[in-house]
Parts: structure tokens; sequence; C-alpha cells
């Protein structure tokens, strides 16, 4: 199981802003790709009532994820999937084993507890920005679509220092988001429609 440390700040847009960081930057949504998630909880949503977070990310393959939460950043442990394990975690639930079902376990939560409770699809356009990456996305779930700039960075005020810069070359207010793609497509189930 590969562990990394993930420190990155991130800036809601509306479709207009969005628009006007791909024009600053010369860039078109044929510049991006597809990547799906599926986030993973219990029906009590035992995860995230401990901080915790569980995604199956799709894209050239199937990579399983774990973040926790850290004083700065999340340290998030990684385990590759096959798509005969996604496909029947997807289909019968049977949780793929490996050292994050070990871990889960470790945690007192059975991992046949665990399911696909929501899913959201990003077009990700990556550009170069001060030798670190900038990602601008577009993330659509259920009837929801948003915009947003991520900058990974070694400190998080690094990193919200570089998306307030970006925000000002491009004449657009910087607005800090601290809620995760996963909270928000979890959030779009249980608000009203």
């Amino acid at each position: 199981m590969a562990t990394s440390i993930e420190i990155e700040a991130k800036a809601l847009l509306t479709r207009d802003e969005y628009n006007k960081v791909l024009a600053h930057f010369m860039l078109d949504v044929a510049d991006g790709y597809i990547q799906k998630n599926y986030y993973i909880d219990t029906e009590n949503r035992d995860l995230r009532k401990l901080g915790l977070s569980l995604r199956i990310r799709k894209l050239n393959g199937y990579i399983m994820q774990f973040k926790l939460p850290m004083a700065e950043g999340l340290l998030e442990k990684s385990q590759n999937l096959v798509r005969e394990q996604f496909d029947l975690f997807q289909k019968k639930q049977e949780f793929p084993e490996g050292d994050i079902s070990d871990f889960i376990e470790s945690l007192y939560i059975n991992p046949k507890d665990l399911k696909i409770i929501a899913s959201l699809s990003t077009l990700r356009i990556e550009k170069e920005y001060e030798d670190l990456t900038l990602a601008i996305d577009e993330n659509r779930y259920g009837e929801n679509q948003d915009y947003e700039l991520e900058m990974e960075a070694t400190s998080m005020q690094k990193a919200r220092t570089l998306l307030k810069k970006i925000c000002d070359e491009v004449g657009i207010p910087y607005k800090e988001n601290l809620d995760s793609k996963q909270k928000r497509a979890i959030n779009a189930l249980s608000s009203p429609k």
C-alpha cells in the first residue's frame, strides 16, 4: 500500500470564473481528461463520523484511496485494484481484500458494511504554475455541477498563496473551499430537490 501526504488548497468558481481561468491560461476543455470518483462509507456514515474518507478513482485503471486528516493536509493510503475487484464491490458489495481492508477492520468497522454511496465525475485540466500543478475542475454529481481550482503544495500557506495569486491574475475573487468533493457529492444526496 502506497502512502503519501496531500496538502492542497481549493477555491470554488462560478461557470463564468471557470471560463475566465481557461481563457487566461489559453486552455480548452479538450485539454482535459475525465476521472470518476466513487465514494464509500457505511449506511450509518461511520467513516465520515471519524473524519475519514474512502474512494475508488477510475482513471486508466482503479485505485482505492483512504484519507486521514493530519495537522496539515491528509495522509493518503492507496491500493491499486483490478476491474474485477471494482465490479465485485460495485455489484455485490464484496470489499477488496488488502491493506485498506485490514486498516478499516482495525477501526472496528466491518468492510462488508461498506458500499458506494455517491459518485462524482470530474473533467480535469492541469496547468503547470510556478513548478507546481494547478488543477482546473468541472465536477458533476447527481443533478449538480460546480467548478473548482486546486493547488497542491508543500504547505497549506503556499497552496493558498498561489491560488490567491492566480485569482488576482485572472481578476476573480478568491473563495476558499473547505468542503471536499466527497462531502459535496454526499450532501447533494440529502439536500431537498
